[in-house]
């Protein structure tokens, strides 16, 4: 006998074709996704890349090994380090290698924030809300939701502003202007400083429950000077990288120079020592020598450090007198020409003879 709707029954060959076409469907689209997928951590892959932090000294690889730690947790974490150390640089490298990494990095330096318009900037505001307030705006918060963000010179954060920036680290809770509900959003937060905080809260320039509120994870980041074994390393990377963009060879340097740079105090950390290898290729050929570092550094020696340069000698390195001679020499003229109106004035304070000033200044390659 036949069941009473024999229809559903009989084998329809459009069924099969429909089974087709939707497992195709299905895999065009788990394929696109996989794609979608690929081309992101491409994209974060190839941030990381232009973002390494450079090193071997046992202070950069504790460094590398706390972001690795650091990066696998949404703790709050504290970055101290002089100026120009790379404080944003391990941030980023935090960030892209979290969770996070396909979300928003959002970095700020709150010193350059007026303190008028640093809530609005942070934690935007509604339409109306004030005088100029023709449109809504979104805060740096809000667009780094689900993401980082990360607060550079923390210690310049104005203390009104502080006690939202600690609601926003308590429950996720930020108070838009203009906007009577609260706001809620998932955002890490790290914060950097090359103050010291514990003596602003002492101070009661900077809150307390704030300071503990960040300061869950911490990372010193050592100056260039702590760790000189690096610079080399730096240098020769720095000369590869800014050669290539500049499209010529990359010039070598000698181990007099290099020893120079080696001593070299560094007051202004990586981003001093980036700023004197771009200085070294604009003005050397194929080899860097001592008289173009010392052009390159030099420029920094009377502004950037207290002490003078000549003064910073190494007991694990003792150069000769007649180098030292030569270094002394070319400062000293490069500073008396620096603050003289002309050469013949110049020769007169050293006193010296015309001829006798030019002959050494051409010796000391001074031009």
């Amino acid at each position: 006998k036949y069941p009473g709707d024999i229809e559903t029954y009989i084998y329809q060959p459009t069924d099969f074709i429909l089974s087709i076409v939707n497992a195709y469907d299905k895999r065009k689209l788990e394929i696109e996704r996989n794609n979608s997928h690929l081309k992101l951590n491409k994209g974060v892959q190839d941030i990381l890349s232009q973002k390494v932090i450079i090193g071997e000294s046992p202070a950069i690889q504790k460094l590398k090994k706390q972001i690795q730690q650091f990066a696998s947790t949404n703790a709050n974490i504290l970055i101290i380090g002089q100026s120009g150390t790379g404080k944003e640089l391990v941030a980023a490298n935090i960030h892209y290698l979290s969770k996070r990494n396909l979300e928003n990095f959002v970095p700020i330096n709150c010193s350059c924030i007026p303190r008028e318009l640093i809530e609005s900037e942070l934690f935007g505001f509604e339409k109306g809300s004030f005088t100029d307030a023709r449109e809504s705006r979104q805060g740096l918060f809000e667009r780094a939701n689900g993401g980082t963000i990360f607060l550079d010179e923390i210690s310049e954060f104005p203390l009104i502003a502080q006690s939202k920036l600690l609601r926003v680290l308590e429950d996720g809770q930020i108070d838009k202007i203009g906007r009577k509900k609260s706001y809620k959003v998932d955002v890490r937060v790290i914060a950097a400083t090359n103050k010291d905080l514990e003596t602003m809260v002492s101070q009661k320039k900077f809150r307390e429950d704030l300071y503990y509120r960040l300061n869950v994870l911490r990372i010193y980041i050592s100056s260039l000077k702590e760790r000189p074994e690096d610079i080399p390393i730096l240098v020769k990377h720095y000369l590869k990288q800014y050669s290539f963009k500049m499209g010529r060879a990359e010039p070598e340097i000698d181990a007099s120079a290099m020893e120079i740079l080696i001593d070299y105090p560094w007051p202004g950390n990586v981003r001093q020592l980036q700023n004197v290898v771009q200085r070294m290729l604009f003005m050397s050929g194929s080899k860097i020598t001592e008289s173009e570092v010392f052009d390159a550094v030099g420029s920094f020696s009377h502004s950037a450090s207290k002490e003078d340069f000549t003064q910073n000698f190494s007991k694990d390195n003792i150069l000769p007198l007649r180098q030292i001679e030569r270094t002394f020499r070319r400062s000293y003229f490069k500073f008396v020409r620096e603050n003289s109106k002309t050469d013949a004035d110049a020769a007169h304070k050293l006193g010296l003879a015309p001829p006798n000033y030019h002959r050494i200044c051409k010796e000391l390659d001074l031009k």
